[in-house]
């Protein structure tokens, strides 16, 4: 990405919020670019220049990994890489003192605090610091890369944005990230309200992405700590909450194709088939099911199907329906498409209704605008223009002219 002048990257005007709405942080673009730095310390670092920006901060690890809803072990990995001379010029990003009581000779808690930033030799941009602790480290990173990006007047492709974010373990370490994947990253910032994103309508079909100085929905203003990309519980993406980690459970990247094995001591006793036992699935022994009323007004059109469909298979569709209703449609948008498509089939030939149901009735069809059902939309029962264009494969509108300080395209 371009030299950013420091001029350009100063906050802009006030915010209103809490207090981690209004502070801000300096972030260099040798930590957020940097293929040393992984998708936490820089997290880490922001963290750290927070702490200390009234002087050297003295936080625990525990408590530093508690403000970001991190491991512990991860911060410590981060602190320790922060704190190590990186690049050709040797110099550490968060600096430590180590203090011992001078009469008893026990341990305190150390003293960080961050280098001084160059305004003009080096590239560097402001950010919130409330978005280094909602949301994960990836889409912070992806975020202060936005940020820089909108400050300098360049509008980056996926494959820009890909090849920065790139993979920071396994056998693809290095490796650029796909754009369907930073197309989906994209889409949770824009779900969360920290960037507005318009699709295919810059020059040459690239995105205009708009950032946010603190989230649009206040929901979101709460740490986005879910993740199962890396593991089976919170936040996987830097540990398990299993008490005995196993690394071919936590790395996907790393894992054998059979997935991990587990020995067992020999008893001498032999394994027993039991077909009859086999055959015959175990009858549902869980909890009655139980839908709330939304979701018995989505399923009115289909209500006689119900009966045929499994409890399992009823409560994925109820959260299916859930999820939509919180994020962008409502129950007569979901309602209209239920009732639109059992329309198109008789009863007759619906044979797996709990299938059709969470594979065809509830799925919505358009392109990513949350307003788009089908290539009309929603709230104006116009036809959407992006549908269009990805039909077509051109823009509905002419190129815009290509702004003075871009580079040369490499791919949307």
């Amino acid at each position: 990405m371009p030299y950013a002048d420091a001029a350009a990257t100063r906050p802009q005007g006030g915010l209103v919020g809490d207090g981690r709405q209004r502070q801000r942080v300096r972030y260099p673009m040798r930590i957020v670019t940097g293929e040393a730095y992984a998708d936490a310390d820089v997290a880490v670092y922001g963290k750290v220049a927070a702490l200390a920006q009234r002087g050297r901060g003295t936080a625990s690890v525990e408590k530093i990994a508690g403000y970001l809803g991190l491991s512990k072990s991860a911060t410590e990995k981060a602190l320790t890489r922060l704190a190590r001379p990186y690049g050709d010029d040797q110099v550490a990003e968060v600096l430590v003192r180590r203090r011992t009581h001078a009469i008893s000779g026990t341990g305190q808690t150390a003293e960080r605090w961050v280098r001084r930033v160059a305004d003009r030799a080096e590239a560097w941009v402001w950010a919130p610091m409330l978005a280094g602790d909602v949301l994960r480290p990836r889409l912070h990173r992806l975020y202060l890369a936005l940020r820089y990006a909108q400050r300098t007047g360049h509008r980056p492709t996926l494959a820009e944005l890909g090849e920065l974010l790139r993979h920071r373990s396994g056998v693809r370490t290095g490796q650029a990230l796909h754009e369907s994947t930073v197309a989906r990253l994209l889409a949770e910032l824009e779900t969360a309200g920290w960037i507005a994103l318009e699709r295919r309508a810059g020059y040459r079909g690239r995105h205009l992405i708009t950032t946010h100085d603190h989230p649009l929905h206040p929901a979101t203003a709460q740490p986005v700590t879910p993740c199962t990309e890396y593991g089976s519980g919170p936040d996987l993406e830097y540990g398990s909450p299993a008490y005995k980690e196993d690394p071919e459970l936590t790395d996907p990247e790393n894992a054998r194709a059979g997935g991990p094995s587990r020995r067992r001591r020999d008893t001498g006793s032999r394994a027993v088939d039991n077909p009859a036992r086999d055959a015959v699935s175990p009858p549902y022994t869980g909890p009655e099911l139980q839908l709330s009323p939304r979701v018995w007004a989505v399923l009115e059109p289909v209500r006689y199907l119900l009966p045929a469909i499994s409890p399992y298979l009823l409560r994925r569709a109820a959260r299916e329906i859930g999820r939509q209703l919180d994020t962008y449609a409502d129950i007569e948008r979901l309602c209209a498409r239920v009732r639109a498509r059992h329309n198109t089939v008789t009863g007759g030939e619906i044979r797996d209704p709990g299938a059709w149901l969470l594979g065809a009735a509830l799925p919505r069809h358009g392109c990513g605008l949350h307003e788009c059902e089908g290539g009309v939309l929603w709230t104006t029962g116009r036809r959407c223009l992006v549908c269009d264009e990805l039909r077509t494969g051109h823009p509905p509108h002419p190129p815009a002219p290509p702004p003075a300080n871009a580079l040369p395209p490499t791919g949307t």
